[in-house]
């Protein structure tokens, strides 16, 4: 079975049965063909030139390439892959603040990338559509088109409120994404893996610093993963979106909004609270 069967046959499964646990999912992880796909893949990002903290760039892994990836493979099927620290690293942010972006070394961003193969068929079976952002087949101006979808005349949201969450990546609680990871995750050498990319640190001038908390931005499995713990915001919202035009009118009567819901990242936040990249389109209270 290729692998782009296998992806599908996961998506399928986690389609029909939503509260489904996937096991045996890390044995792919060392899969010869499965580990070449993954290195073929961060070969075409465009930080693939760009070193770990171990020094080791991409043209620098492929001078030896197929005894690395068999080396790679043997580690993670004996279980004694060790994470790396992560190459912390400041790129500007609006001007005039920055942003803390972690680099992992060649050989995790391989093994991420493996793990996202097997992982992201089976979440975005159940993410909802008013997430947009990090997400395959999604960008920028989908949310965009959405937005103003929702603020034609005959829809009545009149305003647009977008917000975010201040360090989102850095303050993920390790233990709170675990256990939103487990509800679809059974396989505990996949999760354990997780677990030590979470927790490998960041080396930062030289200096290493723990990572209790967060997922760093940078990092390849980081988008998905934030996604699935924003994922349990979005369901929330839903709850609203998807009211029925009674409860609609009876929050209108009394003076409450209803509001339309889109996220992209980690920006949104229909009342002063420590929201996500998402916008809110909440409609005008009418009598």
């Amino acid at each position: 079975m290729n692998i782009g069967e296998m992806q599908r046959l996961l998506s399928c499964k986690a389609e029909r049965e939503p509260n489904h646990q996937f096991g045996d999912l890390y044995s792919l992880l060392h899969d010869a063909d499965w580990l070449r796909l993954a290195h073929d893949r961060v070969e075409q990002n465009t930080g693939s030139k760009t070193a770990g903290c171990d020094g080791i760039t991409m043209a620098g892994f492929n001078d030896d390439l197929e005894n690395n990836l068999q080396r790679l493979a043997e580690t993670l099927k004996a279980g004694t892959f060790v994470a790396c620290p992560a190459r912390r690293v400041y790129i500007p942010k609006d001007g005039k603040k920055v942003r803390p972006l972690g680099i992992p070394t060649i050989r995790d961003r391989i093994v991420q990338e493996a793990v996202r193969m097997a992982l992201e068929p089976i979440f975005e079976a159940d993410f909802c559509q008013n997430s947009f952002g990090f997400r395959p087949g999604r960008r920028t101006m989908d949310v965009l088109k959405y937005i103003w979808w929702t603020t034609t005349e005959r829809k009545k949201f009149f305003w647009v409120i977008e917000g975010d969450i201040s360090s989102y990546f850095d303050t993920i609680s390790h233990r709170k994404l675990t256990k939103l990871l487990r509800r679809r995750i059974g396989d505990e050498k996949m999760l354990d893996l997780i677990w030590k990319f979470l927790r490998a640190g960041v080396m930062e001038r030289q200096l290493f610093k723990d990572t209790k908390t967060g997922t760093p931005q940078g990092g390849i499995i980081s988008p998905l993963l934030a996604n699935v713990y924003l994922h349990e915001l979005d369901k929330y919202m839903a709850r609203y979106m998807n009211s029925s035009l009674k409860e609609k009118r009876f929050r209108r009567r009394h003076g409450q909004a209803n509001w339309a819901y889109a996220r992209y990242a980690d920006d949104c936040a229909p009342r002063k609270r420590e929201g996500t990249k998402t916008g809110v389109v909440p409609e005008r209270p009418t009598a």
